[in-house]
């Protein structure tokens, strides 16, 4: 059975407790959409009886061996523009221009629990107040009335309470990210994931008696993933801890955010940069020109903002670990990204780098041909010895890339120069890169000659191409469009 809900403005959404019953908490959710989604959405359609997975994993294993009767079918609501319509008679949906997709803004589904109802979700960052500028995202399918649909998003979900916690919640949307990003990676379940946490069953309500860093550990590995488990240094600020925090966010990697003095665990999925501050002299990096972190958080809708600075009473800053979830062929760290790129500023005359009291640092992880195609896509700005070099160097799968810019280039989303390192190098290699230009020259290396810094560095003059710098390569998230 399906029912339509017009909206003139997201308020609106208080009609919900007139189409849903009570164990779904109708006026809860209803309460937080209004707050948190923006007015472009028009339409919602419930759609009743519905069976998900993820929650009858949890009601198979845990709800139905309860005293207390839980129902064990689900509600979904889906949300639409002002293009679509609803027609009861023939369950179908209207659109002017047959596009449906296109004015289509995600689910949400609803558990029959009483309390923490918010189940599987995955929303478009562009209707999300507030949203981030930048937010990692998967296409994720919908099978909707014969319609198969799809929506880019990251998926959300509040914590059971009773049965799992935030980290719970935090693990399964990292994991389902994965599973709709990537086809290596399985699905998995609510329930697999609680059960995941411990080598053991730990039957009753031990799961929502907390997890711990190490256990959210455990998880990603037995979910076929390779996690890094990083700390900030104890009563510092640790700016290398923040650094390497952005780098692997940029790189299109979920973070398990843990904040201790909060007790609180969530999904870092995204950032926003702040306005350019002009006039600053010395060394920067990307953390440097963070304005905003994206979360996801059980306790709000997906994609908050919170901001860098501790004096916010949710912010960054206390973010005091994290695990990154890796595949299998990244071996060289972030960390070493770190120490190695700012002594790459003493070649910089040999390709024409500015001083270093003048460049913005950024890195990032990205794949050989993902770089390949960016400059495939910008090859007015390379001098063709140096993109016929980008095209032939035998790259490893995955690969840091460093940006080195100055600070009117990075106001304009611009790059003076670019290091291509290679990310399954060893942390004794001298020098793990393949490749370091900018405008003027290049510097290739002879990955084969193993050691052998100087004699596998080889130097390529390029003729400048009149541009004010490389654009810069902003690929691995989803640029928010608000709506």
């Amino acid at each position: 059975m399906y029912k339509w809900i017009s909206l003139a403005t997201s308020a609106d959404l208080a009609q919900l407790p007139n189409h849903i019953t009570s164990e779904y908490n109708p006026e809860k959710v209803a309460k937080t959409l209004s707050l948190g989604i923006s007015d472009a959405v028009k339409g919602v359609l419930i759609e009743y009886n519905y069976i998900d997975k993820d929650y009858r994993s949890t009601y198979y294993n845990f709800y139905s061996k309860k005293g207390q009767y839980y129902r064990s079918d689900c509600v979904r609501l889906h949300f639409f523009d002002q293009t679509v319509t609803f027609d009861d008679v023939t369950c179908a949906l209207v659109c002017p221009d047959r596009q449906i997709e296109e004015h289509y803004f995600g689910y949400m589904v609803l558990r029959p629990t009483g309390i923490a109802t918010i189940g599987r979700t995955v929303l478009s960052p562009d209707i999300r107040k507030g949203a981030g500028r930048f937010i990692i995202a998967a296409d994720h399918k919908v099978h909707l009335l014969g319609y198969k649909l799809e929506i880019r998003g990251f998926p959300s979900m509040d914590q059971h309470v009773d049965i799992s916690v935030c980290a719970h919640a935090a693990c399964w949307s990292i994991l389902r990210h994965y599973s709709e990003r990537y086809n290596v990676h399985r699905e998995y379940l609510v329930h697999e994931i609680t059960m995941m946490a411990h080598d053991y069953n730990p039957g009753g309500l031990v799961p929502s008696k907390g997890l711990q860093i190490a256990h959210a550990e455990r998880v990603f590995q037995e979910a076929g993933t390779f996690p890094i488990h990083i700390a900030r240094n104890a009563g510092t600020h640790d700016p290398q801890f923040y650094r390497q925090l952005i780098a692997y966010v940029e790189s299109g990697f979920p973070l398990f955010a843990a904040m201790h003095s909060r007790r609180h665990a969530v999904a870092l999925v995204g950032y926003e940069w702040r306005q350019p501050v002009r006039g600053q002299s010395g060394l920067r990096y990307a953390w440097d020109e963070v304005e905003t972190l994206a979360v996801v958080d059980d306790n709000h809708l997906p994609y908050l903002c919170i901001p860098k600075s501790t004096g916010s009473p949710y912010a960054a800053e206390a973010i005091d670990a994290f695990i990154v979830a890796l595949p299998e062929k990244v071996y060289y760290p972030a960390d070493a990204v770190d120490r190695l790129a700012p002594a790459l500023l003493k070649l910089g005359p040999a390709i024409g780098l500015p001083p270093g009291n003048d460049v913005i640092i950024r890195y990032f992880i990205t794949t050989g041909s993902a770089y390949r195609h960016f400059a495939r896509e910008h090859a007015s700005e390379f001098d063709p010895k140096l993109l016929q070099c980008i095209m032939t160097l035998p790259y490893a799968q995955f690969i840091w890339v460093v940006e080195f810019s100055t600070e009117e280039q990075w106001a304009n989303g611009r790059v003076e120069a670019r290091a291509v390192i290679d990310a399954t190098a060893s942390l004794r290699e001298p020098m793990p890169l393949w490749l370091f230009h900018g405008r003027d020259g290049a510097l290739i290396f002879d990955r084969k000659k193993i050691g052998q810094t100087a004699a596998g560095m080889g130097g390529l003059k390029l003729a400048n191409t009149g541009h004010a710098g490389f654009s810069r390569m902003d690929r691995n998230l989803r640029p928010t469009q608000t709506k």
